[in-house]
């Protein structure tokens, strides 16, 4: 005979019982329940099923499918308990029996007065074994963790194990129903069996009727009355130390008798995770079970597999909140449910009709921790929902507290909330780090929104994201940037809050305060295209605000970010030339040097993207004389620099070559906060080597250009990868390979550029990347795929006004157009090129048009 719930399954006579009848089962449903319940709890794979149910013969396996959904249906209430593991088989899951009664009425010895558990305790093994091993050691245990986390479960399994230590029954007493000391009192002596006399229980009497007996006693739901457990449970352990009393409880006793048990959330995914190292996650096993247990089959394939493990990560592997959630598969699908998690307090309902009233929601789980709060703590908990994820006392301060609330308010109220396992604390050396559940976030939002305090607090702390970025023109984040997951969060959190205050019920200006420093940090982090898009926002609504709204440097550090960011992404480029001279206009008027400097940069760098070298000379030359009369020593260098690269285009290679050589030899001697000074799109240390490079091979020493190449990449710092590889690859590495019939080393090189462009959505470079590729083709004997292709993507440069570098293309396209006997088209090419040169100083590409 094996029991599976209240089945008796006869292996030997081919029958099901239930309450000594006979039910009556299909011949390969009976077979597979055989199997399974043979198993002993063991996994059992679909093909050792199918098998041992159909041997020799071939079978869809849809029929395993079909005979176990009739099996379910005759199993009724115990359907969940043949679990189906997607992919790998099916298990046989042992229902914990409920307490047995004695002819008295009373639960037997062992028993111990132990509610029935409703379905299999699961990830909790190596809990229930520390905590039998614990109660040994202590008088007082209390099981302490976030309403819904399966404190009761754990501890009625726990509590079940440790029984057999005792002589007497376990006494359970559920108290979520009493509200005074009084009731509380009562319920433990009426438990235990002691008649109490006189209207009021006595602690004492109690504690005196208790004696010396060896008992554990189940305190459950002690939250809410927890002075008064805390006042009961001393008194009663202080005269018996054979006494054992486990707690649950969403804080502590804090008495001197306990200790305390955190239970954990059930073990989630990890991101990436495989669909096996899911499917080992406790939560995952937890919601599989449930949704079983209703509707069949889930998971079925991989993607399924996937979206339950992202639920049950989103659920913060809440027990409570998953069970929730996979009862409402049965509606909504998986996928249904998944897409309507930013709504779970509505979704997350209809739990079990038996469970305890703040158990069958999870708002309702939320609203009984919320209601014992006092209304300082209230106000904390709600406002701490505008934190995406893990923040500090200093943030938490600069959001809640103002003339009504304090500091001192806050460090009590931050206690309390984590003394009630609303809020998570962690520690990274000294700094603590707070952080609410999503779940727990979801709820406190609600909260803020229904105070009417949303838009505030928001605006609060899109302000304070302001705070940890710089707040000057080459702009990083404070702190240490080694630290990538503190400096993920903070963009991350900037990233909510600018959303929030672009949108409509948002503060422009707000908006733009953050914008001005979040998009330096975007930009200096290699986010070119993110940077791009929100510094356009931005830009956009300093368009409509009227004049003097915003300050003039949150201005001009926006105004220069967009310009700095979209020669990259998109065109056209005289938009970026326009912008730096906004941000020049900006800095005169307000006697900013700093800026007039980074705006004349900027100019002379958009320049080289129009081709308009004569004009880039003009504003190097502006450059040079304000960095000459007031710059750092870095600034001194790099206007130099800047002068000598406008020379080497305007073909004046020697003189370009000695400056450079100085200006490097001296970029070198800078070190730490020096060398980071005037940080720009593309380092100038990089720019300074390409061009060198460059020059080498014009000056006919190609081993010299290949040496500087060789070294070229390795220049370009992990930190400020982009837009600087994909410059360098793009001007100087590949023409180089290509220029020296190196085709296979270009098109190594072609590859990374064609890959950085396209991760970065670098759109013009993408353009000149598939140029480049096409003059590789072109070298290799394959004009006739890739002349249409280099024409297609020279127009679409040329179309955004982008002429930096591209002349050599036009030269190949037009010697392509002459094998075609296209002459015409390739003279007016030329012609076109020719006098574009001559017309802005363009000359080192001269001899080749």
């Amino acid at each position: 005979m094996i029991e599976i719930g209240s089945f008796l399954i006869d292996l030997e006579m081919r029958t099901l019982r239930q309450n000594g009848e006979v039910v009556h089962v299909g011949s390969r449903a009976f077979d597979i329940l055989a199997v399974v319940a043979s198993a002993g709890g063991r996994l059992v794979t679909k093909d050792e099923l199918m098998n041992a149910v159909w041997p020799d013969t071939v079978v869809e396996e849809n029929n395993v499918q079909v005979h176990l959904s009739a099996l379910r249906k005759i199993l009724g209430p115990d359907r969940d308990l043949i679990l189906t593991v997607p992919g790998r088989g099916y298990q046989l899951l042992q229902r914990q029996k409920s307490p047995a009664f004695n002819e008295s009425g009373s639960q037997a010895a062992g028993g111990g007065g132990l509610p029935a558990s409703s379905s299999v305790l699961l990830g909790r093994d190596a809990s229930v074994g520390l905590i039998r091993a614990m109660l040994a050691q202590t008088h007082v245990l209390t099981l302490v963790g976030a309403g819904g986390i399966g404190k009761t479960s754990l501890a009625i399994q726990a509590a079940r194990h440790t029984s057999p230590d005792f002589a007497e029954p376990v006494c359970f007493i559920e108290l979520a129903a009493l509200s005074t000391p009084e009731a509380v009192l009562g319920a433990i002596a009426e438990s235990l069996g002691i008649n109490l006399s006189g209207p009021h229980p006595d602690i004492a009497q109690v504690a005196s009727a208790l004696g010396r007996r060896r008992k554990l006693l189940v305190l459950d739901n002690a939250e809410h009355v927890i002075s008064a457990v805390a006042q009961i449970v001393d008194a009663l352990v202080l005269g018996n130390d054979m006494l054992r009393i486990l707690v649950t409880s969403r804080e502590s006793l804090r008495i001197m008798p306990e200790m305390v048990f955190k239970v954990d959330p059930l073990a989630v995914p990890l991101p990436h995770s495989t669909d096996v190292e899911i499917l080992r996650c406790s939560a995952v096993s937890l919601f599989l079970q449930r949704a079983n247990s209703l509707q069949g089959t889930v998971c079925a394939d991989s993607a399924e597999i996937r979206l339950v493990g992202e639920i049950c990560r989103r659920l913060d592997g809440i027990p409570l909140a998953i069970e929730l959630a996979a009862a409402r598969v049965v509606a909504l699908g998986v996928e249904g449910v998944y897409r309507r998690l930013d709504d779970r307090m509505a979704i997350l309902g209809g739990g079990y009709r038996t469970a305890l009233p703040r158990h069958q929601t999870l708002r309702a789980t939320f609203d009984w921790s919320f209601a014992i709060l006092d209304l300082a703590t209230q106000a904390l908990f709600r406002r701490l929902a505008v934190f995406s994820g893990s923040f500090t006392f200093e943030a938490m301060c600069a959001i809640a507290c103002d003339e009504e609330h304090s500091m001192a308010n806050a460090i009590g109220g931050i206690t309390e909330l984590i003394a009630k396992s609303l809020v998570n604390v962690e520690f990274e050396g000294p700094v603590a780090k707070y952080r609410l559940s999503e779940s727990t976030r979801a709820y406190a939002r609600e909260k803020l929104q229904a105070e009417g305090e949303l838009q505030e607090m928001t605006s609060r702390n899109a302000r304070y994201l302001s705070c940890p970025f710089q707040a000057q023109t080459g702009g990083e984040l404070r702190g240490d940037n080694s630290n990538q997951p503190e400096l993920q969060q903070t963009l991350d959190d900037a990233r909510v809050a600018f959303d929030w205050a672009f949108s409509p019920d948002g503060d422009l200006r707000v908006g733009v305060e953050l914008a001005s420093n979040l998009v330096s940090a975007l930009l200096h982090s290699g986010l070119i295209e993110e940077c791009c898009t929100r510094a356009a926002q931005a830009v956009e609504a300093l368009d409509h605000l009227p004049p003097g709204s915003v300050d003039a440097a949150r201005e001009m550090r926006v105004r220069a970010a967009l310009a700095s960011a979209l020669p990259y992404v998109r065109g056209p480029v005289s938009r970026p030339a326009e912008l730096w001279r906004d941000v020049l206009a900006l800095a005169v008027e307000s006697d900013d040097n700093t800026f007039r400097i980074h705006a004349l940069w900027g100019l002379w760098n958009t320049m080289f993207s129009f081709g308009d070298i004569n004009q880039s000379m003009t504003f190097a030359k502006q450059f040079h004389q304000l960095a000459m009369q007031q710059g750092t020593p870095w600034q001194k260098i790099v206007a130099d620099q800047i002068i000598a690269i406008s020379q080497h285009y305007l073909g004046q290679h020697t003189e370009a070559k000695r400056g450079l050589m100085s200006a490097r030899q001296r970029l070198a001697q800078l070190r730490g906060e020096a060398l980071r000074e005037g940080r720009f799109a593309v380092d100038p240390v990089v720019f300074c080597s390409g061009v060198l490079a460059r020059i080498a091979w014009l000056q006919g020493d190609p081993d010299e250009a290949t040496a500087l190449v060789d070294t070229l990449v390795d220049s370009v710092r992990s930190e400020t990868m982009e837009p600087s590889l994909t410059h360098v690859l793009g001007a100087a590495v590949i023409p180089l390979a290509l220029m020296s019939g190196d085709l296979r080393r270009g098109s190594h090189y072609i590859d990374i550029m064609r890959s950085q462009a396209a991760l970065h959505g670098f759109a013009i470079w993408l353009d000149y990347c598939d140029c480049l590729a096409a003059y590789r083709d072109i070298l290799d004997g394959r004009t006739e795929q890739a002349l249409p292709v280099l024409e297609a993507k020279l127009d679409a440069l040329m179309s955004r006004g982008f002429r930096r570098m591209i002349t050599p293309f036009i030269v190949a396209h037009a010697e392509a157009l002459i094998k075609q006997k296209r002459v015409p088209e390739a003279e007016n090419r030329l012609g076109e090129a020719l006098d574009f040169c001559q017309n802005n100083g363009e000359l080192f590409f001269l001899p080749e048009v």
